[in-house]
């Protein structure tokens, strides 16, 4: 099966009627997904004897092997961004790229092992799952390393990645640390490469990313003049490139910033435009984060009927990511939205089933919505006392990601 993988079409079929054999015979296993995808696995046992029969064809035909799989996985990652959306399939789509997640990563270890610093960034797209699963740790790591593989390749004078792909994977890294309250771990350092590599190939695209990236940075250490400079610049650049969904980031980006200055009126207007270009291009992530955002707003504004349909907008998309930090930032939302509405049981119910995300991705509360939060959950437990909010509490937290979504939207 190894050697047939991106062989052609005769090694294709070759491949397929080797599987069926197999299944035939019960030694490998075949499992139809709600997708009607059909995924292979080997029983333990076959897989031990496999992986003697590699070893003993010798070191070459190992390599070679290792190499394809490794191959096919990096063009694999390629695809992960187009499978992040709720449409029609989506969701199937998504689930079957997270069963790759062990692939993915003996991929990247083999990569790593043997050196090849392209192979192993064009696999960190698997990161972009590992993120959204709430593995940041993971994530962290192999950008990290992969990154260091690549500059000493460069050092070295050796073969190296493209420089678009090095610039991508600099910012990359540098959003994940800030997002994740680790923007001290050099994040500042890693964006001002991305800009200053991708000023030299005047590659317009990544300089807005990387202008966006020295903003979101800026804006987490409180440094709100150096991050609408940033956030200007990135907009600017985004609209030189005349791609939407560029300029909707960019426009985010400025909509927080407006509403970190407590202008929630031109806050609102900027994020309206921005979901308008999400929808455009199809950016299927960037439109239930925007939603989220917009629930914000109109919670500010005492608008709970707005807010409450915002999120649960939100929460109906952010289902077919299965992303529990995503999930837990729009329940408490919705929780505060509950609670000023006094429906405290609801609120209690839900802001358990967010602590309870949080705490299993080991993704907690940022600094800045941990006052709110508190608030909610006091003023819930104010209003309905002991023992109800308890049970309230250990209701909620023993809800699953999707219960904790029916609690919210089906009200």
């Amino acid at each position: 099966m190894c050697q047939s993988t991106g062989e052609g079409e005769g090694a294709d079929e070759e491949m397929i009627l080797t599987l069926a054999a197999l299944v035939d015979a019960s030694l490998v296993q075949v499992e139809i997904t709600t997708g009607n995808t059909a995924r292979f696995s080997m029983l333990e046992l076959i897989r031990e004897y496999a992986l003697q029969r590699l070893h003993a064809a010798g070191e070459e035909e190992e390599e070679q092997c290792r190499r394809r799989h490794a191959a096919y996985y990096a063009r694999l990652a390629e695809t992960v961004i187009a499978h992040f959306g709720p449409e029609q399939g989506e969701r199937d789509a998504h689930f079957a790229l997270a069963q790759e997640l062990p692939n993915a990563r003996a991929a990247l270890q083999w990569a790593e092992e043997r050196r090849e610093a392209e192979l192993g960034l064009l696999l960190t797209g698997f990161t972009r799952l590992w993120h959204i699963r709430g593995q940041m740790s993971e994530t962290e790591s192999w950008m990290e390393r992969m990154l260091a593989l690549d500059l000493q390749a460069r050092e070295l004078g050796v073969y190296t990645a493209p420089l678009t792909l090095r610039i991508e994977k600099l910012y990359g890294l540098a959003r994940t640390l800030v997002r994740h309250g680790k923007g001290e771990r050099g994040a500042e350092a890693l964006a001002q490469e991305a800009l200053h590599l991708a000023r030299r190939i005047d590659d317009q695209n990544n300089i807005s990313n990387a202008f966006a990236t020295l903003g979101m940075i800026a804006q987490a250490s409180g440094k709100i003049d150096e991050a609408a400079t940033a956030y200007t610049e990135s907009y600017h650049y985004a609209r030189l490139t005349g791609h939407s969904g560029l300029k909707s980031r960019a426009l985010s980006h400025l909509a927080d910033l407006a509403s970190t200055r407590g202008d929630v009126g031109h806050s609102t207007a900027l994020l309206e435009e921005a979901l308008i270009n999400a929808q455009a291009s199809g950016m299927t992530w960037d439109i239930p984060s925007i939603k989220t955002m917009l629930g914000h707003l109109a919670h500010q504004q005492q608008n709970y009927a707005a807010a409450r349909a915002r999120y649960q907008e939100a929460l109906t998309l952010f289902r077919a990511f299965g992303s529990p930090t995503y999930i837990a930032l729009c329940l408490e939302g919705f929780a505060a939205t509950a609670c000023a509405e006094g429906h405290y049981a609801q609120a209690t119910r839900l802001c358990a089933a967010a602590a309870t995300l949080r705490e299993q991705t080991q993704t907690p509360l940022p600094p800045a919505e941990r006052e709110a939060f508190a608030q909610t959950v006091a003023t819930a437990k104010a209003a309905l006392h002991e023992p109800a909010f308890g049970k309230e509490w250990s209701t909620g937290a023993a809800l699953t990601q999707d219960e904790a979504i029916d609690d919210a939207c089906l009200t």
